[in-house]
């Protein structure tokens, strides 16, 4: 009996053991399920060692690391989660690679579009790395895109409006340089100019909108430039920047109509080449410039 007793009481021990284990494994794994949801973990080492960890393919272990990257920003966006290292792991792949364009053109998105607005140590970071790439690459027209882009209007949105005037200020200058290299949207130095008058920049303003006339792709975009000029009352810019264009238009339809205008202005004035030749050629005869051109002088 006593051994009966025993055996039933160990049993009932058991079973309520198993339902109480089962009750806290519920409890248990909603807590770590919260727990994954809220936080995450960044799990490499310094940009500098996994530099040399990659054994000199820089450029293989940089792409693998983005596709990651972009991985990992999907799946915490498709989840409602906040995607929380995208500067960390940006400035490794920048670490191994330093023109690698996407990161550039993609880290505000990375940054910035995201289920909850980003820390201001994510934003200045951010700042730091899109500067950096404009020094990098110079002549990318879609790195000083992201820079003006962000400094206008993703990141300085963040930003008390003291601030955001400043960044906006250093957005426009940035903007102008990207539009003449030819980034995609052409309107963005206008954007720049209206920041830069609304800083008391008014000047500033003039000389940036001039510069985007020059290189405006067609005659919306040009009219819109004027009207700008018109309600800062500078008449005598937009003169200059008519007559400047007007002569250009004039040159280009008359002698090269088989180009197009803006491969035309890319291209320059035409050189006469028998006034290059032999010990008379000169700098200035061979290598004429539009200001020249336009002021009147040969080609």
């Amino acid at each position: 009996m006593k051994n009966a007793a025993g055996v039933l009481s160990t049993g009932f021990a058991t079973a309520l053991a198993i339902l109480g284990v089962d009750a806290l494994r519920g409890t248990l794994a909603g807590r770590l399920h919260k727990v994954h949801d809220e936080s995450s973990v960044y799990a490499l080492p310094p940009p500098e060692y996994i530099k040399v960890a990659s054994l000199g393919y820089r450029d293989a272990v940089a792409s693998l690391l983005w596709a990651s990257t972009l991985y990992q920003y999907g799946d915490a966006v498709s989840h409602n989660r906040r995607f929380e290292f995208p500067t960390q792991y940006v400035e490794t792949v920048l670490t191994l690679d330093p023109a690698f364009r996407p990161a550039y053109r993609f880290l505000s998105t990375l940054t910035t579009m995201q289920v909850v607005a980003p820390t201001r140590r994510q934003v200045d970071e951010t700042r730091r790395l899109l500067e950096a790439g404009t020094h990098e690459l110079p002549s990318d027209a879609n790195v000083w895109g992201a820079y003006a882009s962000f400094m206008m209007f993703e990141g300085a949105q963040y930003l008390d409006d003291q601030e955001k005037s400043r960044w906006r200020v250093v957005g426009a200058k940035a903007a102008q340089r990207a539009v003449e290299l030819g980034f995609v949207i052409d309107t963005l130095s206008v954007t720049g100019a209206i920041f830069l008058e609304r800083a008391g920049e008014r000047d500033l303003a003039v000389a940036q909108l001039e510069r985007a006339y020059a290189v405006a792709p067609n005659d919306e975009t040009r009219e819109r430039i004027a009207a700008k000029l018109r309600r800062l009352r500078a008449d005598d810019a937009l003169a200059r920047v008519e007559r400047a264009h007007k002569a250009t238009f004039l040159t280009w339809r008359s002698r090269f109509p088989w180009v197009t205008e803006s491969m035309f202005v890319l291209v320059g004035p035409q050189t006469d080449i028998a006034r290059c030749a032999g010990l008379v050629g000169t700098v200035e005869h061979c290598t004429p410039g539009w200001p020249g051109f336009l002021a009147g002088a040969p080609p």
